[in-house]
């Protein structure tokens, strides 16, 4: 009897398979015929999971995005105070569990280098979705935070904008001073305590 295959499963493992050629050779200069011979199917298979191989990035990043979301909620807790809860979504620690945490930090550093090169505006409108999540998250937590009067904040708005500006600025430093992951994280930590260790301190 032929063996049943689960399509989402092998979707998942043809776009894990990748990770590797993205970070070594680009997102861009990698090949289908490349992808397939790192995933051991035909290049056809591809082609049975994936409309292009722009689809195979976003599929790389909803699995390391879901990862980090289920990890997220496991550690966060009721007692938690707002700004606690903040840190801990920016706390990308389990990647150095369940994948190769400098490969992530690479593949995310050519996912923003193929969104400024962008022509076709896939990888724009994708990871501005992305980034609309992170919007909401904070904005909503940075709103939360003032009703319980553990920040005092005059635009909600412009610290949000603010937050994920520095973010994504981080990525591109990280790649031009040759940062790895936990320096990247140690940075990231470091500047979003400050931005809201400002929203803290009682008015003069």
């Amino acid at each position: 009897m032929a063996r049943i295959i689960d399509k989402d499963e092998k979707r998942c493992d043809i776009a894990l398979a990748s990770i590797k050629l993205f970070c070594e050779k680009g997102i861009q200069q990698t090949s289908i015929d490349e992808i397939a011979k790192s995933a051991g199917v035909a290049k056809g298979t591809i082609y049975l999971y994936f409309k292009n191989k722009e689809e195979i990035v976003f599929t790389i990043w909803d699995i390391i995005s879901q990862q980090h979301h289920e990890a997220f909620q496991q550690r966060i807790t009721e007692n938690m105070s707002t700004k606690e809860k903040i840190l801990e979504y920016f706390n990308f620690s389990e990647c150095q569990e369940e994948f190769d945490k400098e490969q992530i930090l690479i593949l995310f550093q050519h996912f923003v280098s193929s969104m400024l090169i962008d022509k076709t505006q896939l990888y724009t409108d994708y990871f501005e979705s992305f980034f609309q999540k992170d919007y909401d998250f904070i904005s909503n937590c940075l709103l939360e935070g003032t009703q319980k009067s553990e920040f005092s904040i005059d635009n909600i708005d412009m610290l949000t904008n603010t937050i994920i500006m520095f973010l994504k600025g981080l990525l591109v430093k990280s790649k031009a001073s040759n940062m790895g992951f936990y320096e990247t994280q140690i940075n990231l930590n470091k500047h979003i305590t400050y931005l809201l260790e400002q929203c803290t301190k009682e008015k003069l």
